[in-house]
């Protein structure tokens, strides 16, 4: 037994009700079982018990061990004078049942219902859960996933919201570096991030007009103009960034790009590239952002391709055979979902405006599904996603939750532990 579990047991009450009583022989009503307390205190808060007819209010501690309220200290811990009742898996410290009225489950849960959650604990496999999934209603999973996008926005939200506070409540800027840390990709987002955080948007602005400008900046802050290069247009690059720099007492950023298992159409000099033509050809986007109806108006502008030289090189060193590098309609997508509709939705909760919050939800809705190995074993254990609200879902439900066996905080999870048999009284 897992005191996360008991607790789990006690909130849904998934024991036998009847005819319930303390170790101390008075009868026991659960009237509210209280609120889960996920921070310091009981563990159960605001609960209400009737004890032989008499009304209690206050909080719940669970344990597995009755013993483990003295190993905790909770006696000497103000934060625990309001606990009405003591829940525990097993009474084997009796000292306390006799002033605070203790409840034993061990012999009122069903057998199947501990069975399942071990099943689900060992199970291997991308999904543990995934024989139980066919059992599931498609009622269930879209209520579900409208909590898990709402949980994804919100932690997205939550790290775009700190970048605004890093930026002293500069939205531009704050936008800027969000964009870059995306396009640097898993392997060099902070990088990028940092990059971008070396040249504000006020810099960047006078410069608009003058892409090559905009790439030296980029790359220059990045240590990629630092070696000697006979090609002409990589010393026009060197020689507008040594001149910026000086200008603008520029320091380049310190660390090493990884390129490591990568694409070359992903590599940083091609990200950085389209990055400057971006700002060339757009600006800085975040009003833009807020004032659009659909993501098909954004998307045209997110199309860029970088500088005619980079149709030929995916490095500053070697030529490559022709392939003009664009941002490509998956690219857009993944700028869609997970740069600009986090922003709209940040923006909607600083400003407590609710109407972009939920724009940006009907956008994830009308975006396509994405399409990777993850969303397509979920596909194949039978789970439909047909929209980036619900493959974005699917991400944060897979890394949220069933990564970590977080199965008792998972909707799907309780679902199959219900359909064990949770409520019925034990074999």
């Amino acid at each position: 037994m897992k005191e996360r579990l008991l607790q789990f047991i006690w909130q849904e009450k998934f024991f036998q009700l009847q005819n319930l009583e303390v170790e101390t022989g008075e009868q026991l009503i659960i009237r509210n079982p209280g609120t889960w307390n996920n921070d310091q205190g009981p563990d159960f808060l605001n609960a209400r018990i009737l004890l032989d007819g008499t009304l209690w209010a206050g909080h719940i501690e669970i344990h597995i061990k009755s013993s483990q309220w003295f190993q905790h200290r909770h006696e000497t811990d103000a934060a625990y004078n309001n606990v009405i009742l003591h829940v525990v898996w097993q009474n084997d410290d009796r000292r306390l049942a006799d002033t605070l009225p203790t409840l034993v489950l061990q012999h009122r849960v069903s057998s199947l219902l501990l069975s399942r959650y071990q099943q689900l604990m060992e199970a291997g496999g991308q999904f543990v859960c995934e024989e139980w999934l066919p059992g599931i209603a498609a009622g269930y999973w879209l209520s579900w996933k409208e909590k898990l996008i709402r949980e994804r926005l919100a932690r997205k939200a939550a790290s775009l919201l700190q970048l605004y506070k890093e930026s002293n409540g500069n939205w531009q800027d704050s936008c800027w570096w969000w964009m870059a840390r995306y396009m640097g990709g898993t392997i060099n987002g902070a990088f990028f991030e940092q990059v971008a955080k070396s040249l504000p948007t006020r810099l960047l602005a006078r410069h608009k007009k003058q892409v090559i400008q905009l790439e030296a900046m980029l790359l220059g802050q990045a240590n990629l103009l630092d070696h000697s290069n006979a090609d002409a247009y990589v010393q026009l690059l060197q020689r507008e960034y040594a001149f910026l720099r000086h200008k603008y007492q520029l320091t380049p950023v310190h660390g090493t790009l990884q390129k490591l298992r990568m694409r070359p159409a992903a590599f940083p000099e091609v990200r950085l590239a389209q990055l400057a033509m971006l700002l060339h050809q757009n600006g800085f986007l975040g009003s833009s952002w807020l004032e659009a109806t659909h993501p098909k108006e954004l998307a045209k502008n997110l199309a860029v391709t970088a500088n005619d030289f980079w149709h030929y090189h995916f490095t500053l060193e070697e030529v490559a055979p022709y392939y003009p590098k664009h941002l490509g309609e998956e690219m857009v997508q993944q700028l869609l979902i997970n740069v600009i509709v986090p922003y709209v939705y940040a923006a909607g909760i600083y400003q407590q405006q609710a109407a972009l919050q939920q724009k940006a939800l009907n956008w994830l809705k009308e975006l396509s599904a994405e399409k990777n190995t993850l969303i397509k074993q979920w596909q194949r254990a039978g789970v439909s996603c047909h929209s980036a609200m619900e493959s974005q879902a699917l991400l944060e439900l897979k890394h949220s939750y069933c990564q970590a066996k977080n199965c008792l905080d998972c909707a799907i999870g309780q679902s199959i532990l219900n359909q064990s048999g949770g409520i019925v009284p034990p074999d």
